[in-house]
Formats: structure tokens, C-alpha cells, sequence
């Protein structure tokens, strides 16, 4: 007789096991059923008293599975704690039923956890509203071209610079497979001097203006201040790109909120000016998801939808080189704020500095960045070699989405 077939399945998603349960002839009507116990997660909740703490683990014990908590919890010598929730979805949904009446706020963690379940087991569709037009971000990577309209930026400075070959470069990239084209009229390189308002708004508005009334693609500008921003819209822009997600210049929400353009909103320590000056971190992907969450209700208590909002968690700005690959690496981490995820990493002095190559000469780099970043989830991913990057991302995207 031989001996049985052993295996170790990966499986990190329910339409994984959905397929599995398939293969092995289980009823179907039990999939509902068997799925969410074989998707384990690990869910972590900051600086919970010690009562909360205590209740997490002891009800998280009652189902089979456990909570990690500090060592002063269970001495009771500590007041507060992180906690790690560690349980398959199953678990966890048992959990949140048990805590729901619970004093010492799990209650509200108790509706939190049934939020991220309901993004896990629910794939959510998501559809950019950006004023007439509609992206659904959710079929496939989607592909921003950058055109610099600046004589200074990290890469192709200068090359763009002025709307007789600006204009062109922006109807290649869209021939290249642009989905959107963000144009910039002032660099946020590191190091970098911010431009006045009369010279950014005579960079912009000429392109911007004969763009949007020859592309069929969404325009987006990529702008921190308010009144380039208004009178951007006002040519006929459909999305604001905001380095500072809102924290710049205080009309900005305003502005976006009362133009029906989306938003996207990035993660920076610092300015573009002094972001790189050791900058420092405990937990790279902790700082930037709650600062991000925070910004998100920032722009919907301003009125702008959730439907017209991006987050991008800022690869480069403010970050060292180890916390970009973090970033990448975790990247899925994002997915429960509820939102798509931008992603922009081409020709970025962390490719340089690891492979130790100038900013020309990055493009294999980026394409393996970019590969990561659809294999976390990336919804848009921008870049300045549209051509190559999108036949990147159509691979990569094809890749991923065969899980069977």
C-alpha cells in the first residue's frame, strides 16, 4: 500500500479554499461554512486597557484560539496593551459576537472586526468616481503616466517642461496603455524648493487645459495647494493627487469636496524639503495605515464620497530605503481601510540605492517593485515608463489572479 500524499496548501484567500473544497467533493452547501476555517488571520489592536485585554483573550480561548497581550497583562501589573488576535475568519467572527455587549469600548472593536471580515469575505468592487468619469479599479491594475512639468524633478526634469512636447508625451503614454495622466508642476524630490503659486499655475494650466479636451482618459494633477488645484478643476481635471493629504493647505478639502474629482491622499513625514533628514519609525506600516485612516475621515467628513478616494502610502517620502521594502512587503495591510491602494515607485532612490544604479538606468528594478506591488494589491500604480510598466503589470495582475 502506498503511502498517503502530503501537502502543505498556501492559501490566503476564501475563493482559494472555495476551489479546494471543490477539488476535494465536498458538499457544496457546506463551503460557507468550512471556508472561513481555513483562512487564519492575525489582527492587531493597539493600547487596550487591561480590562479589555483581559476579556480578549479569555472569550478568544473559549473558541479554540488565542490573544497575544503583554506580559503585564497577565501578571496584572500593566494598565494597557497592544493585543495580537490570532484565529481563522471563523474565529474571529465568533469573537465579535461574543464582545459585542462588552463594556471597556469592545463593543466598538467588536463592530471594527466584523468591518475587516465583511472586506475579506466580501471582495470589494471598487469603482473611481473621478467627476464624469467612472474607473474600476478592481478588474485590473491600473496605470497613471507621470508628466513632469518641471525643469527640476528626479527624473526626465526638464524633458517635459514646456506644452509643445509635454502634450505629446502625455497622447504616447496613453498609446503606451496610460489609464490616467498626473501632471505635476513643481517637484517634491527630496531636498526639494517649493515653487510659487503664479509659476506652478503657469506650468499646469495650459497642459492641463488642452489635455482634458483631447484625452479620453482621466487627468489628474498633482498639487498640494488649494487654488491650483480650483482652477486645475476648474480646466477640467477629474482627480487631485495631494502629497499631503490635506494637511498642506486647509481649502483643499473644500475645493476637492465641491468639484465631484477624486482624491488621493499619501502618507509624508515632513516636507518634501526636509522628509529625508532621518526620518524614523517604530512600525513603518502601523504609522502610515492610521495616518491614512485619519485622512480618510478628514475628506469624508468634508464631503468627499468614499467612492472618490485613493490612498497611497508614500514610498519615498519620508521613508528609509528598508521602509519602502516594508511597505511592499506589506502593502496588503492597506486593504482595510476599504479603499484602493496607489502605489508609485518608478525610477525611486531606493531601487537606486539597493541596486546601487542612477535614475536611467532603474528600469528592471522598478518593474520588480511594481510586480510586488500588484501582488499586494495595488489598484494604480504610477510610473514614467508607461509602455514597459504596463506590460509588467498585465503580467504580474494575470499571475495573481490565478489562485487555482
Amino acid at each position: 500500500m502506498a503511502p498517503p500524499q502530503v501537502r502543505v496548501l498556501d492559501i490566503r484567500e476564501l475563493s482559494q479554499v472555495a476551489r479546494e473544497l471543490k477539488r476535494v467533493g465536498a458538499d457544496g452547501r457546506s463551503w460557507d461554512i468550512l471556508a472561513p476555517k481555513a483562512v487564519f488571520k492575525v489582527v492587531k489592536v493597539s493600547d487596550l486597557p487591561f480590562p479589555a485585554a483581559t476579556i480578549l483573550k479569555q472569550e478568544m480561548l473559549s473558541v479554540g484560539a488565542d490573544v497575544a497581550v503583554a506580559r503585564g497583562v497577565v501578571t496584572a501589573r500593566a494598565r494597557r496593551s497592544d493585543v495580537l488576535i490570532m484565529g481563522t475568519i471563523s474565529q474571529l467572527e465568533q469573537l465579535a459576537d461574543k464582545i459585542s455587549a462588552q463594556p471597556f469600548g469592545l463593543g466598538q472593536l467588536s463592530t471594527e472586526i466584523r468591518r475587516i471580515i465583511a472586506g475579506m469575505v466580501i471582495p470589494q468592487q471598487h469603482r473611481l468616481r473621478c467627476r464624469g468619469l467612472a474607473l474600476p479599479l478592481s478588474q485590473r491594475p491600473h496605470i497613471m503616466g507621470v508628466l513632469n512639468l518641471t525643469p527640476d524633478s528626479f527624473s526626465n526634469g526638464g524633458q517635459f517642461n514646456i506644452p509643445q512636447r509635454a502634450i505629446p508625451r502625455a497622447h504616447e503614454m496613453v498609446a503606451q496603455g496610460a489609464d490616467i495622466i498626473d501632471v505635476g508642476g513643481e517637484s517634491t524630490r527630496p531636498g526639494s524648493q517649493p515653487v510659487s503659486l503664479k509659476e506652478e499655475l503657469r506650468r499646469v494650466l495650459p497642459v492641463v487645459e488642452k489635455l482634458c479636451a483631447e484625452l479620453k482618459v482621466p487627468v489628474s494633477v498633482d498639487t498640494y495647494k488649494a487654488e491650483v488645484a480650483e482652477r486645475a478643476l476648474k480646466a477640467g481635471a477629474h482627480i487631485i493627487n495631494d502629497i499631503s493629504a490635506l494637511t498642506f493647505d486647509r481649502r483643499m478639502a473644500e475645493v476637492v469636496a465641491e468639484s465631484g474629482a477624486a482624491l488621493v491622499l499619501m502618507h509624508i513625514k515632513g516636507t518634501p524639503r526636509n522628509m529625508q533628514r532621518n526620518p524614523r519609525y517604530d512600525d513603518v506600516m502601523a504609522e502610515i495605515f492610521h495616518f491614512l485612516a485619519r485622512r480618510v475621515q478628514k475628506a469624508e467628513e468634508a464631503g468627499i464620497a468614499r467612492d472618490r478616494l485613493v490612498v497611497d502610502p508614500g514610498i519615498g517620502f519620508g521613508k528609509r530605503v528598508e521602509d519602502n521594502l516594508v511597505i511592499l512587503n506589506r502593502l496588503g495591510e492597506l486593504h482595510a481601510l476599504g479603499l484602493p491602494v496607489l502605489v508609485g515607485v518608478s525610477r525611486k532612490s531606493f531601487i537606486g540605492k539597493v541596486l546601487d544604479l542612477p535614475v536611467d538606468d532603474r528600469l528592471e528594478g522598478s518593474a520588480a517593485a511594481v510586480t510586488l506591488a500588484v501582488a499586494g494589491g495595488a489598484h494604480i500604480l504610477r510610473v514614467h515608463d508607461v509602455g514597459a510598466m504596463s506590460r509588467v503589470a498585465r503580467m504580474a495582475h494575470a499571475i495573481c489572479g490565478t489562485l487555482g
